[in-house]
């Protein structure tokens, strides 16, 4: 676990020289800033990528699957400077996951068909790009042992979470309500499903949430946040 931090500062590193030197070559101008509010889906599972975001503003939740079921999931965080993704340069393998707006963001989406000829046409990119997925490879997969060996309360108190981003109470007072099944939070959250049940049912008793038929209503997102 020490190691971990500066895996990630380099990491971080290595993606904003990046990003700053792919877009040093491909001129800002043409590609325009898209605002997206707290909350908003970038992307949802099954949808095709055709274009990386680069953030400009703001923080994107990406949710990764992983497994032939997406049975296991790996939560990343891009920020300002950033071009989420960067892995699926090269691939043509479709990108399982989920990408939900964490703060209001501003993103310009940048064509992998762009990215991919620049880098083939620019030696010394190529060789940055190699570089920092080196570096992002073992952050990964230093990350997911690290969420693996989580809980399942963890998990399910995570998931919540961040799904709750994508709804907003009326007020202050009121509980936030989550509309989704049991199937589907379970999926999300990387858990079979009859432990999802028995940990809702944990929740519940402990006053932090309320359950009801496809919803969810949070009683107290403090309590899940805390346990992230």
């Amino acid at each position: 676990m020490t190691h971990s931090r500066p895996q990630a500062a380099r990491s971080l590193d290595l993606a904003l020289d990046l990003a700053a030197a792919l877009l040093a070559h491909m001129g800002l101008d043409r590609y325009p800033v898209v605002k997206m509010s707290k909350g908003r889906w970038v992307k949802r599972t099954g949808e095709r990528l055709d274009a990386l975001p680069y953030i400009v503003r703001g923080r994107l939740d990406a949710v990764l699957q992983l497994g032939e079921e997406g049975m296991q999931v790996i939560p990343v965080t891009f920020g300002p400077g950033e071009i989420a993704l960067l892995s699926a340069l090269f691939s043509g393998e479709p990108i399982h996951g989920e990408f939900l707006a964490s703060e209001d963001l501003q993103i310009r989406w940048l064509p992998i068909h762009d990215l991919e000829s620049l880098l083939q046409l620019e030696p010394g990119l190529l060789l940055l790009l190699v570089k920092f997925l080196s570096q992002r490879l073992r952050e990964v997969r230093a990350r997911e042992r690290g969420w693996l060996e989580r809980g399942v309360h963890e998990r399910v108190c995570a998931g919540l979470a961040r799904v709750a981003l994508e709804v907003m109470p009326c007020t202050s007072d009121q509980p936030w309500t989550v509309r989704i099944t049991h199937e589907r939070l379970a999926l999300r959250c990387g858990v079979s499903r009859p432990k999802l049940s028995l940990t809702l049912k944990q929740l519940e008793s402990a006053g932090a949430i309320r359950l009801s038929r496809g919803r969810v209503e949070l009683l107290d997102y403090a309590a899940l946040t805390a346990r992230r």
